[in-house]
């Protein structure tokens, strides 16, 4: 790629990491789309969206163990769930068709999302002041790791849908998301970096972008941004990702 593409990769690569930061999700699944606009083969664009997902949520976790805010008790049991399951996910597809998953997926999305965005009344106990069992975080890590099988993508979105239904706090549900989802982006990137599908000029550009928009999104979010605007990113983030899946099924 010449200089003036490597600073388009820089700017779109910054300006979306900081975004999807400010939620705890990578922005991968659209950087990929754009890096291709771009004029990068499919491979490499997947290769270094999902290294730009590793790079900048393990900046925004880092960040977050630095300041005290990174309550492994709630991640740790998602990430397992997500790690054991998705290898499962992985053979259950060999059996369902993937476009009716990804249906079901998108469905669901929408509805995590309105769900989210929709204001409801205050029960007895807040709804940010609960804090989930155990086992609820296995199940959800476990389903993420389903999906994340099933359908190939990082289980970020499932995650944080399902938290939000449960009535979590935002802010925690962004930790924990962006502890989970680094483990899959980076052995996704992996696989293609194997496979010869990596440019170097762009690896470094989408690296230093990702670190900077991850870090800084996430100062945002835990610095300037109320709980309230947190939550209905996640939930304009969780349509999105529906209307995107439902524009790749029809398209």
């Amino acid at each position: 790629m010449n200089d003036l593409s490597l600073y388009a990769v820089f700017f779109v690569t910054i300006g979306l990491t900081y975004f999807f930061a400010l939620s705890g999700k990578g922005a991968a699944a659209f950087l990929v789309p754009v890096f291709v606009w771009l004029g990068m083969p499919i491979n490499s664009a997947k290769s270094v969206a999902l290294l730009s997902n590793t790079i900048s949520l393990s900046a925004v976790t880092f960040d977050n163990f630095r300041a005290n805010r990174l309550d492994l008790k709630l991640g740790l049991p998602s990430i397992i769930g997500s790690f054991v399951f998705a290898p499962v996910g992985a053979y259950i597809s060999t059996f369902i068709e993937r476009d009716v998953v990804m249906w079901m997926f998108a469905i669901f999305l929408i509805y995590a999302g309105v769900s989210a965005l929709i204001p409801k009344k205050a029960d007895a106990k807040s709804c940010h002041e609960r804090q989930p069992k155990l086992v609820y975080l296995s199940v959800i890590g476990a389903i993420a790791g389903l999906v994340s099988g099933l359908l190939a993508v990082g289980g970020g979105g499932i995650i944080s849908a399902l938290m939000l239904l449960m009535g979590c706090k935002a802010k925690k549900i962004s930790m924990i998301t962006a502890l989970a989802v680094p483990f899959s982006s980076f052995s996704g990137f992996v696989t293609y970096a194997v496979g010869g599908h990596i440019s170097w000029p762009v690896l470094g550009t989408v690296a230093i972008a990702s670190l900077l928009g991850g870090f800084l999104g996430n100062k945002t979010a835990h610095s300037i941004l109320p709980e309230k605007v947190i939550k209905y990113t996640i939930g304009i983030l969780s349509i999105v990702f529906a209307i995107k899946i439902i524009f790749d099924l029809v398209s």
